[in-house]
């Protein structure tokens, strides 16, 4: 009997633009990696990557073998001199939510979640209904416009600013600066070194914009989130500031970018899917919460979780070397066909719905509450006042940044 040849799924096309942040479409190449290498070494990024569901929902349980670290991540594909050029950007992102541990990041969760309470996210639904029905207003009029930069884009932004405190003239300013870091924050593989000198660059105009804004904050305390987190205190223990700088712009980006990319696919996926839309919109206030947890499966805004093992750590059927970085791909794990049934189709009313589009466990989003309120508010708003909506474009590009999958542009017409 003579066996199939082994696929080297290195030698694709698909691999080789993953690598290098230019792959439109990942899944095909995820379900390759699922079913013949779900546990796979990634020689030009550096890192392991993991597919199948049961291995990426281990890999976030776990803490006492996994430790959350980009600094491999980040330092490993870096030249000598880049690698020295991003030291204050790694050292500063190594202090966001997602990348502490225990007990750091159990000493920060605490005082953040007494500041970022559910109370406070209830008294936001108000405002939020408002910035969603006037953007639809303005979308209305137009009749034919850019839907990802008139709605998706600005949703978020208006609303995590307004909390954190940033005033409307900063708003644009603020999100350029933030946009300059995210291809390093978000991205892996070769192509960071091209984005080393304009993050760092972002960065350094981020601390002096927020060192202004949380002195100011601490000797005239505001109704916002950074007062409140300035003000925070528990047990004795406060945040420091480095620790409060890197929570806002964690927190917007956390805030921003998670919900601009539901929002962006979200409304593809309805345009794309008319028999989804037309259900949603027959019934928008009872389908639209397993809607969006739906968009949320199946297109994950969030595409990856980084753990780093503090052992040699076993993983299906490989033991990963103890330092290695391991890249958990959760949009892969999202559409595991073990796990959800036709993985690979949009069904609204798929439920329950265990996706990992926010993680799980102690690194679980801290957003995630405020992203469904707004999603389910923007989408609510979609099926009842723009029913006619369509994609005014036969091809959509998305940005391609490994960490989060969103769309470059969403034309669209109203009517």
């Amino acid at each position: 009997m003579v066996m199939p040849a082994a696929i080297d799924i290195t030698r694709s096309e698909d691999y080789d633009r993953f690598c290098h942040q230019r792959l439109q479409n990942p899944y095909p190449l995820f379900a390759k990696l699922r079913e013949h290498d779900p546990v796979h070494w990634c020689e030009p990024m550096k890192m392991w990557l993991v597919t199948r569901y049961d291995d990426v929902l281990t890999g976030l349980k776990e803490t006492k073998r996994l430790k959350s670290s980009r600094e491999g991540m980040y330092a490993d594909p870096l030249t000598p001199q880049n690698r020295e050029l991003a030291r204050p950007l790694i050292d500063h992102i190594s202090l966001w939510m997602q990348n502490l541990n225990p007990p750091d990041h159990t000493r920060n969760r605490k005082l953040v979640n007494l500041a970022f309470t559910p109370r406070m996210l209830q008294r936001l639904i108000p405002r939020i209904e408002k910035i969603v029905d006037d953007l639809i207003d303005d979308v209305c009029e137009k009749g034919q416009t850019d839907f990802y930069r008139s709605f998706c884009l600005e949703l978020p932004a208006i609303v995590i600013c307004e909390m954190l405190g940033i005033s409307p003239s900063d708003r644009d300013q603020y999100r350029e600066t933030l946009g300059r870091l995210f291809p390093f924050s978000g991205g892996a593989g070769p192509d960071l070194n091209d984005a080393v000198v304009p993050a760092r660059e972002a960065l350094y105009g981020l601390l002096a914009y927020f060192t202004d804004l949380i002195d100011e904050r601490r000797r005239n305390p505001a109704d916002d989130l950074i007062s409140s987190m300035a003000a925070v205190e528990a047990d004795g223990d406060r945040l420091s500031r480095d620790e409060l700088f890197a929570l806002c712009v964690f927190i917007y980006n956390a805030g921003h970018d998670t919900t601009l990319g539901l929002l962006a696919s979200g409304t593809l996926a309805l345009l794309t899917h008319p028999d989804q839309f037309a259900k949603l919109k027959s019934d928008p206030e009872k389908l639209v919460e397993p809607a969006v947890e739906e968009f949320l499966r199946y297109e994950a805004p969030v595409t990856r979780a980084v753990r780093v093992p503090l052992e040699p750590m076993p993983f299906g059927e490989h033991v990963v070397p103890e330092g290695q970085t391991i890249m958990m791909l959760v949009g892969a794990a999202n559409r595991d066909p073990n796990v959800f049934d036709d993985p690979d189709r949009l069904d609204i009313t798929r439920w329950p719905n265990k996706h990992l589009a926010f993680g799980h466990g102690i690194h679980f989003c801290l957003g995630a509450p405020l992203a469904r309120i707004e999603a389910n508010i923007a989408f609510r708003a979609i099926a009842k006042r723009m029913p006619n909506m369509q994609l005014a474009t036969d091809q959509v590009h998305w940005r391609t940044t490994v960490g989060i999958r969103t769309l470059k542009k969403l034309p669209i017409k109203t009517r």
